[in-house]
């Protein structure tokens, strides 16, 4: 089973050119709870990510997918570019995704992540973890840390259904008070125009957690 401690020579030859490059979210979520990861997200400088392509082509033999896509609308203005690399014979695909400088060590980069259990990152020498992902890792849960507004509360429950379905089926979803107002309107939506369940969302008393609870919890 890969992890991404097999990507420490690809991480390290990027390096070379921008030495904040890091791995973060899923894969090393996967890797620490040993579960298959899907894809690896390498997070990096906007400056570089041009040369960081082409070093990934001639050093690894990765070569990009299609075009850049540009984070628009109400996507985190943190990240401001993406593209996937794939190699032959390879399943996993490598994602060079380019940060606003402020934004660009993988400490700054981490508390912008919306749930906590995706706060974790390796920078070639060792993984990174939070508070939020430990304790997330040790309930077994999705804690929602970050919501700006709807689009990106739809858009983070969304993800938790997609990752929920398999490796971390069982894992509930979390909502600090502080979002019951979006937890609120999401479920109205969904249920006025689609008129089914949300997963995780079909009772407010098991998910909703008081900021006082959550302290509680720390």
């Amino acid at each position: 089973m890969l992890t991404v401690f097999d990507y420490t020579t690809i991480l390290s030859t990027l390096q070379q050119i921008v030495p904040k490059a890091h791995i973060a979210g899923g894969a090393v979520r996967d890797t620490i709870l040993q579960k298959q990861i899907a894809d690896i997200d390498v997070f990096m400088e906007d400056g570089h990510v041009e040369e960081a392509a082409a070093l990934l082509r001639s050093a690894h033999s990765y070569v990009k997918v299609g075009e850049w896509k540009q984070y628009l609308g109400f996507s985190d203005p943190a990240m401001t570019r993406v593209a996937k690399f794939e190699k032959a014979d390879e399943v996993t695909p490598v994602c060079v995704i380019g940060l606003l400088p402020e934004y660009a060590s993988p400490r700054a980069n981490l508390l912008r992540f919306d749930f906590g259990i995706c706060m974790a990152a390796f920078d070639g020498q060792q993984t990174i973890r939070t508070a939020e992902f430990d304790q997330d890792a040790e309930a077994k849960t999705f804690t929602l840390h970050r919501a700006d507004n709807q689009a990106q509360f739809t858009y983070s429950v969304s993800r938790f259904e997609k990752i929920t379905a398999g490796r971390y089926k069982g894992w509930p979803l979390v909502i600090p008070e502080e979002f019951e107002g979006l937890a609120k309107e999401h479920t109205f939506h969904r249920h006025w125009y689609r008129d089914e369940p949300i997963k995780g969302l079909d009772c407010y008393e098991t998910v909703l957690r008081p900021k006082w609870r959550m302290a509680a919890r720390q």
